[in-house]
């Protein structure tokens, strides 16, 4: 059965949202290079950060079947794509008209007129090697799916390592995790809650077997699961009987999770493995208790500590 729930056209939500806070960073985890031409997404985020007054992030992927392939959307050479994409914002956010004769769009004498507050900052949700590689290349942050904090020390020396081969200083490059958490007084409790969404947070077969897990996955579930899977009967069985591979183990390593003591504890592990920015995506069990525990207690203490 197709999920229920309401999934609003984000940027008109952000800029929503950007109405009504001063400090909080508004942006996407993560939008594609395939759904809309660069001017138009250049001129939207541009948009974003005038009302936001300089809060606007971008966060990019490659894609994923279930926002593309069901209407017919062409995502081919998505990392060439993607380099495309990347340098035509820049150009158009500098408020200079722009020519460009590229492979996928054309542009003469193109010119927006509304730009940037300030320089805003392009994340890739990059889990691949390639990606990591982009990212490098053009991203002033990383920003990648759950994995372990060692996983993600590792990925991150290879997005370093690329940075170096092309001089490119990475000062500045924001290191961030997208990443469950679920917090009570009971870890039992909270463990339970992430339980239930296991191919949510491990759903790249590959990376959890960098991560040391030997798991039987059929070859029918192991390749590029969630950029493949349509958003069809079909698919969520299929994304269901994935779930049903991956250990109780791996829901602990990628994510954070338990009392807020064990929460605190774990954090420190990944700020150890580099993460200087966390995405996080609160299950519960009470949604509002996760909040209030953060903002009173979690936050906090790495002020303290750092």
């Amino acid at each position: 059965m197709i999920p229920t729930g309401i999934v609003p056209e984000a940027f008109t939500l952000l800029s929503a949202i950007a109405m009504v806070t001063e400090k909080v960073q508004v942006g996407t985890c993560v939008s594609d290079p395939h759904r809309r031409h660069p001017a138009v997404f250049a001129q939207m985020v541009a948009t974003l950060d005038n009302i936001s007054k300089g809060r606007a992030i971008v966060g990019l992927g490659l894609g994923e079947a279930m926002n593309l392939e069901q209407f017919s959307i062409l995502w081919d050479k998505p990392i060439a794509r993607m380099t495309e994409f990347v340098e035509i914002i820049r150009e158009l956010w500098s408020g200079d008209k722009l020519t460009y004769n590229g492979k996928f769009w054309r542009l003469c004498d193109a010119l927006l007129q509304i730009k940037p507050v300030k320089r805003t900052p392009i994340y890739f949700g990059a889990n691949g090697p390639k990606t990591r590689k982009l990212t490098a290349k053009l991203g002033d942050g990383w920003l990648p799916t759950p994995r372990t904090p060692q996983l993600y020390e590792k990925h991150l020396g290879e997005i370093k390592r690329a940075a170096e081969k092309i001089d490119r200083s990475f000062e500045g490059f924001d290191p961030a995790l997208y990443v469950y958490t679920a917090v009570s007084e009971k870890y039992e409790d909270a463990f339970k809650q992430l339980k239930k969404i296991k191919p949510q947070i491990a759903f790249f077969p590959k990376v959890i077997e960098e991560a040391g897990y030997d798991v039987k996955i059929p070859e029918h579930l192991r390749e590029n699961l969630y950029s493949e899977i349509i958003l069809n009967n079909e698919g969520l069985k299929k994304f269901e009987e994935f779930g049903k591979y991956i250990p109780n183990e791996v829901v602990e390593e990628f994510s954070i999770v338990g009392t807020p003591e064990d929460c605190i504890s774990r954090m420190e592990e990944f700020i150890k493995a580099g993460v200087r920015h966390f995405i996080l995506i609160n299950m519960g069990p009470d949604p509002k208790y996760v909040l209030d525990v953060y903002s009173k207690k979690i936050i906090p203490s790495f002020h303290e500590i750092h």
